[in-house]
This record gives structure tokens, sequence and C-alpha cells, in this order.
């Protein structure tokens, strides 16, 4: 039996990067813990990370490829397993069109260098237009969003959670999430620091999630009435005269937000769905003025 030895690593299940401190000896995982001396995540980690020596570990974990048969699972070596894959889908497609595969991509792919290198030319050559990944669920409206706004589906902003004195957290559960799109290790510490600096944290969620327990101050809207909010808050923008117009002339264009306004204006006409606690907080003599702030939108199921 060997000496206990140590490597460091970062964990790879979500983006988060926290870094590990691993013990072995030979083939078996004695600990996993986190990195104290990591600069990034300072030592914290979840019961994901912890899990992995669990993972490792399973009896039931593939370690070769398969071949379902009927007398059960066989072992196959990957040579057959690749040839074997190919033929079905060539099969297939040939039969059913192009079309007729799709392709899953799962959350590690985007902490392997050789995915990153080769999944696109391997999709393309598989020529489907049916892709879907965990970010389907949960992550498509940022890109969305980003694409409309920045160009680019990929340049998704990221709060800068540890400098910011006012974060609003719309529809986001960042507690729960683990601040999944924000790279944020230990991010209800990083939100509690926000608090110790005298900042102050505001969620916007129609439930009492976990982040909003841990707030400064939780407004309920109704579910769906998300734009509504958002119209709310230019409306209110611009009736305290908060508005630099040449800012927003470079930026976006007068015409859009003035239409925006209108909108606004327009449904609480017609709806008479004025959030009113909103924009009564505008006006709440303990409102005051912070120096940094942003903004998450974190709409989606896993961010429940």
């Amino acid at each position: 039996m060997t000496d206990v030895k140590t490597h460091y690593r970062n964990c790879n299940i979500c983006e988060a990067m926290c870094g590990l401190e691993i013990k072995y000896q030979d083939q078996e995982i004695l600990s996993i813990k986190g990195d104290q001396k990591d600069p990034f995540s300072k030592g914290y980690n979840c019961p994901k990370a912890t899990a992995l020596a669990d993972f490792h570990n399973d009896k039931d974990r593939l370690k070769t490829p398969i071949r379902r048969t009927d007398t059960g699972w066989d072992d196959i070596s990957w040579d057959e397993a690749y040839t074997e894959i190919t033929e079905k889908f060539k099969a297939i497609q040939q039969a059913h069109g192009k079309n007729a595969l799709a392709i899953y991509l799962g959350n590690p792919n985007a902490h392997s260098l050789g995915n990153g290198l080769f999944l696109k030319p391997f999709m393309k050559s598989i020529g489907t237009i049916n892709r879907y990944s965990s970010a389907s669920a949960d992550q498509m409206p940022h890109y969305v969003a980003a694409n409309f706004m920045l160009g680019a589906g990929m340049l998704i902003p990221v709060p800068d959670i540890d400098r910011t004195d006012f974060m609003l957290i719309i529809g986001g559960n960042p507690v729960v999430s683990n601040g999944s799109m924000m790279t944020a290790p230990n991010v209800i510490g990083r939100m509690k620091a926000i608090q110790k600096r005298g900042g102050k944290i505001v969620v916007v969620d129609p439930r009492c999630t976990k982040t909003a327990k841990v707030a400064d101050q939780h407004l309920f809207i109704r579910p769906e009435k998300d734009a509504l909010l958002l119209f709310a808050v230019i409306h209110c923008v611009f009736a305290s005269n908060k508005v630099n117009l040449l800012i927003i002339w470079a930026l976006l264009g007068i015409g859009i937000l003035l239409a925006s306004r209108m909108v606004y204006t327009t449904l609480v006409t017609y709806t008479g769905a004025v959030p009113s606690e909103f924009y009564s907080v505008q006006k709440r003599p303990e409102y005051k003025t912070y120096q940094q702030t942003t903004n998450i939108f974190f709409p989606g199921p896993s961010k429940s």
C-alpha cells in the first residue's frame, strides 16, 4: 500500500469551478474537500463535489462501452461501439432524413478542451438541426436576450457581485442554483458580503424562495407579470427625471425607451395592472441611491 497522496483539481460539475483538495491512496479516494488556498472559491464546495467520490466508487459505474442483448448487457470494445453507432446513425438518416437524429450536450462539455475543439465539427458532420442541452431548459432566454442586446448569444453580462452595493434579482434563486451563470462559488457568502458592506439585496419573485429569505427585501409580483414590472421601472425612471437622454440615445436609440414607456402606459390604462408596490418603493424616505448596482434576471426551472 502506498502513502496517502493529495492532488488539486477544479470541480467540473458547474461553471463555478470550485477548487478541490482530493486525498487518495492507490485507487481509493479518502476525502474530497474545498481547497482553502484556491483564490477564487476560497475553500468552498457544495455537496455535489463531495459526492464525486460516490460516483467514482459506484459499483454500477460504466468503465467500458456496453451493448444490450437478449440476455442483458455485454461489454464491448471502443472500436466495436463506434462502428455500430456509425452504421446505425447512417441507416437512420438514410431512411428518415438527417433531422431524424438529435444531439444532447451535458454540462461537463464546457470543461473539456477536447470537446471544445471537436464538438462543433462533429455536430456539423451529423447535419441535424435538433440540438439540445441543459441550457435548453433554463438558460436559453439569456442567449436570446444577449443576442438582441449585444449582438451575440454568448456575450452574457456577468454581475459584479463582489463589488456591487445593490443587487436586484428578478425571478432568480442563486442560493439554490449556486450562482449558476455568475461563476460565483459560495454565492450566499458573497451575497452576505454585500449586506455586510452596507449594500442591499432585493428579490422580485412570486414565491418566497431561499434567496428571498436572505434578501433585505422581497417584492411579490403576480406570475407572468415580469414585463409589466420592467415597464414600470422604465416609467419610474422617466417620472423621477433620472434619464440621461444622451447616453440612452447612444446605446439604444431614444425611440425604443419612449416606446416602452408608451406600452407601459397603455397596459396600465386598459388592464389596471399598476405595479403600485414597486412604484411605492421608489417614494419611500429610506430609499437611497447606490453607487454600484448590478441586476440579474434568471428565468427558468433550475433557478427555482
